[in-house]
């Protein structure tokens, strides 16, 4: 017979979580995942939160707190194996978009790990954007829409949403001016703060929201307790545990202490952009492209003989060009936001090409925007944004061309280009991460239906991973 899940939301919620986390005992895990097998909308949303804690987590898997392990026996052990089928058998479809292959769960540099969504507007008060993309502790990001998620190196796990002003100011301390947030701390972290205008709230190990805007604070805990310190007057500390929500007017010197849900739904912010061209050559064998169709969309070789070789398209120092056309074109009325992000890994330390040698977005044989070396002997990246009037050979000056200062063959970037305004970013990473590290302006409204991969006389530019993802911009 089989278990009936609970009609309480939150209870069915929290017991997906308690899995998640391991806190299950074997038998609570045994019915959750018979759930799971008996209702697709259960397995929906037990895969949903586990896309959101590979997101948090910055796309890897980490170890579990000690106090949330199970107990190491031959029952338990078969219950977690079942349970670890179900979820790499179903969110395979997911995988490729959010865990780009190379992907770490830190990257040594002490710095927050920083992943605003694909249709976000933000900017910094920042006077220059900085060469590397980095966010530094202390500064300031306005967000006008979209979301972000955060990962401090203290563990710390956010989720803000827009319209918000927030810094991280610390390796375990976050300020935010304006909007709401979800935060998860693990033990390891406990005292991680949040500041708010007129109060701060102190974890004790747990996870909590806020919301805080120019007529009310509140502070919400899920699980676990909080410390909510007022910044004037002579309202005392109060403790929140689970189920409790605070809230204080502003200017006010009194404080409501309530029942609540929560403020705020992580899983809502999820984006699930459409991929139109995906290409992977990690694990596939040595082969002519004329042989290979990428994992979505189709390849064409324009010039010479490309290859894969070693996981990668081989570069062989003479013209080659290979053109991937989309699974449809990305027509110029949908109000989109599109971007590729692809894995450079020429054999090479700095790649170089006598011709030009990079990645491209077309619109039929138009070239749109432009991603490689800068056609001169100073081996850095470049982004040329031709825009309708795109250059061809034989017709003169080119476009104007963004200097990305960065010199390298083993780099990742992401291009984001939106259809309503025209502006465009480049971002170093896959995805949305941390800060441009070029921002510009060209025609809007501009048509894309396939991405061309060339490498020059003399070049060796290679690559291992390329994407293509459209969006509906939600910005008004």
């Amino acid at each position: 017979m089989i278990p009936t899940p609970p009609e309480d939301p939150f209870k069915l919620n929290r017991r997906l979580d308690r899995l998640i986390e391991g806190s299950l005992t074997a038998e609570e895990a045994q019915e959750v995942q018979a759930w799971m097998k008996s209702d697709p909308e259960i397995l929906s949303l037990y895969l949903e939160k586990m896309r959101m804690e590979s997101l948090l987590r910055d796309h890897a898997w980490p170890a579990r707190p000690k106090a949330a392990r199970w107990r190491t026996n031959a029952r338990q052990a078969l219950v977690w194996a079942a349970a670890a089928v179900i979820l790499l058998s179903a969110i395979g479809l997911f995988w490729r978009y959010d865990s780009p292959p190379g992907s770490a769960l830190a990257d040594g540099s002490g710095l927050p790990s920083v992943q605003f969504s694909a249709a976000s507007v933000f900017d910094t008060t920042l006077a220059r954007l900085p060469d590397d993309g980095r966010l530094q502790f202390g500064d300031g990001v306005i967000m006008n829409d979209g979301s972000v998620s955060i990962r401090l190196p203290s563990g710390v796990e956010a989720v803000l949403k827009s319209p918000s002003r927030f810094a991280i100011t610390g390796a375990n301390r976050l300020k935010l001016d304006h909007g709401a947030g979800w935060f998860r701390v693990p033990p390891a972290a406990k005292g991680f703060t949040v500041d708010l205008p007129e109060m701060e709230v102190v974890d004790l190990g747990t996870v909590f929201t806020v919301s805080v805007d120019e007529e009310e604070h509140q502070v919400q805990v899920e699980q676990g307790l909080v410390e909510v310190r007022q910044r004037l007057g002579e309202i005392p500390v109060r403790q929140l545990k689970a189920g409790e929500k605070l809230m204080r007017r502003a200017n006010q010197q009194t404080v409501q202490v309530v029942s609540g849900t929560s403020l705020m739904d992580p899983l809502a912010m999820m984006e699930k952009p459409e991929i139109v061209f995906q290409e992977s050559l990690a694990a596939v064998p040595d082969q002519p492209f004329t042989e290979r169709q990428p994992l979505k969309g189709t390849w064409t070789v324009l010039e010479g003989d490309p290859q894969i070789s070693k996981g990668r398209f081989a570069a062989k120092s003479s013209f080659t060009h290979l053109m991937g056309r989309f699974t449809r074109p990305i027509e110029s009325s949908e109000n989109a936001v599109i971007m590729v992000s692809f894995k450079s890994a020429s054999p090479m330390s700095l790649f170089h090409s006598k011709g030009f040698a990079g990645v491209s977005l077309f619109d039929g044989d138009g070239e749109m925007f432009f991603l490689g070396d800068k056609y001169t002997d100073s081996y850095s990246w470049e982004l040329v944004a031709y825009g309708r009037n795109f250059w061809r050979p034989g017709e003169g000056q080119k476009k104007p061309a963004y200097n990305l200062a960065i010199q390298g063959s083993e780099e990742t970037f992401t291009l984001r280009y939106r259809q309503r305004t025209g502006t465009f970013e480049v971002f170093r990473g896959w995805g949305v991460q941390g800060l441009p590290v070029v921002r510009g302006m060209t025609d809007p409204g501009l048509r894309f239906d396939g991405v061309r991969v060339a490498n020059g006389q003399g070049g060796d530019f290679s690559f291992e991973e390329l994407q293509v993802s459209v969006i509906k911009d939600t910005a008004e």
